[in-house]
């Protein structure tokens, strides 16, 4: 063989082997990338394990948070408020003082915020005959530290601006259908008719009195009271597994029963606690205090007006956004609310093109990513989510104040068309415009539906 045709063989060999060298490299690359990515991938396990593992350390965190305050037997200061028995701070970074919305955790796992109202905004001086319970001789106290408070939260006890809803925390039963009312009031109550709790507010006339005043107390000794961090949630629906979601409430579900019904939690995750009346949802609130010596209920309207104010002073939200549009931080059918909890579900208000009508899905499901893609990105969703589903709806570490879930009261709503019951805020289905965070909204007492859920106080 001549030498240039030596050469031209070696040359042509030579390609022919970087060629095969390349294919095999992509072959090794496109290996590679598959072991890399894809659902079963290395960086998807790793993924996987990662948040595996930060979900142990915030259960771990949380055990060991909630073991401590089983061991507060005692009231206790931290950072200049009372952290009741039972209950401990997280300390965490911007858990920690007021400022910033100090949030404490107690013996069963619910989440408080602590709501500030200055005591330099009510009455000075004043001492009471008895510090917890109901007092005839303490009333006039109470009626001036209301007045106090009512004035430094006006912008709010009128409801959404201009809305001129100045509806009172009075006791109220109503004992007829949802056509023909029957409000019986403090005047006309009787013993037999106090015992219709299910038509009602939840509470007799004696309790709610009570009630009223140990609150107004403890306010005014304290210098504000504890609320639910997120919406009411249904024990055992933090996970996302099938036993979790079908827990969801649907529209049959049965009425309440203290004994048997799952109880009511303010925990990250949870699916909220909705088609509950008035009374069940007052019911269920009166269940969580970690301790005997502290009431807990639904906020009277005084604290949701004050939580407004509070909100307004305290971030950076103001006046305008609380109680004339509140698309900045609530979740509603024209806002898009991006998800940041991995354990996020939903459940879904759709139109039937076929017969022109909104209907519910009661089926709740895990939000995946292309599921949190496609809320992000489409304001026309009517979507109700788990609590603490999004960082855009905390302020002060309080989530969904504005937004998700209308909640229910212990306010008397005067608007007598609908009913006694007072909700307040906005919910996922309606305009952030109408129904802003301080908007106020009367209805029947045996209402229940998947857009009425509540949220605990604490004093």
């Amino acid at each position: 063989m001549k030498k240039e045709e030596l050469k031209k063989a070696n040359k042509g060999i030579t390609l022919i082997a970087l060629v095969i060298t390349i294919i095999v490299l992509l072959i090794l690359a496109g290996v590679s990338i598959a072991t890399l990515t894809g659902d079963n991938g290395i960086l998807t396990k790793a993924q996987t394990a990662k948040e595996k593992n930060d979900a142990a350390e915030k259960e771990e965190t949380q055990k060991l948070l909630q073991a401590e305050a089983n061991m507060n037997l005692e009231e206790t200061e931290y950072n200049g408020v009372t952290i009741p028995a039972g209950m401990a701070p997280t300390r965490k970074e911007g858990e920690s003082t007021v400022a910033e919305g100090l949030v404490a955790v107690d013996k069963n796992g619910n989440e408080w915020v602590w709501v500030e109202v200055p005591k330099s905004e009510m009455p000075a001086d004043l001492t009471f005959a008895n510090e917890t319970g109901y007092s005839e001789a303490d009333q006039t106290n109470c009626d001036s530290i209301t007045a106090a408070l009512k004035a430094y939260a006006a912008p709010y006890t009128e409801g959404k601006k201009e809305q001129a809803c100045n509806w009172t925390d009075e006791w109220y039963l109503d004992i007829g259908t949802s056509d023909n009312h029957n409000v019986v009031t403090e005047e006309t109550a009787t013993e037999e008719r106090q015992k219709e709790l299910d038509t009602g507010c939840g509470l007799t006339l004696n309790e709610y009195k009570e009630t009223y005043q140990k609150m107004i107390k403890s306010v005014y000794k304290n210098g504000g009271f504890w609320i639910g961090r997120y919406e009411a949630g249904i024990e055992g629906t933090t996970g996302t597994d099938e036993e979790s979601l079908k827990l969801g409430r649907t529209g049959s579900s049965a009425r309440i029963d203290i004994a048997t019904s799952p109880k009511a939690i303010s925990q990250k995750d949870a699916i909220p606690y909705n088609y509950v009346y008035c009374s069940e949802a007052q019911k269920l609130a009166k269940e969580m205090t970690p301790d005997s010596s502290k009431t807990s209920s639904l906020l009277f309207g005084i604290q949701w007006d004050l939580v407004c104010k509070y909100l307004e002073v305290k971030s950076d939200l103001n006046e305008p956004d609380i109680n004339t549009d509140s698309q900045k931080w609530g979740n509603y059918y024209n806002v898009e609310i991006p998800i940041t909890s991995s354990n996020a579900k939903s459940a879904y208000l759709y139109y039937n093109n076929s017969d022109e009508k909104y209907y519910f899905s009661n089926e709740w499901t895990k939000m995946t990513e292309t599921t949190k893609q496609a809320v992000d990105s489409n304001k026309e969703n009517c979507i109700l989510l788990s609590t603490g589903a999004s960082e855009k709806t905390k302020i002060l570490n309080i989530y969904d104040l504005a937004g998700n879930e209308l909640e229910w009261t212990l306010e008397h709503a005067t608007e007598t068309t609908y009913g006694p019951c007072n909700s307040r805020g906005g919910y996922f289905g309606g305009d952030s415009s109408t129904y802003p965070a301080s908007y106020r909204d009367g209805s029947s007492t045996t209402n229940a539906h998947n857009y009425y859920s509540f949220r605990p106080s604490l004093y």
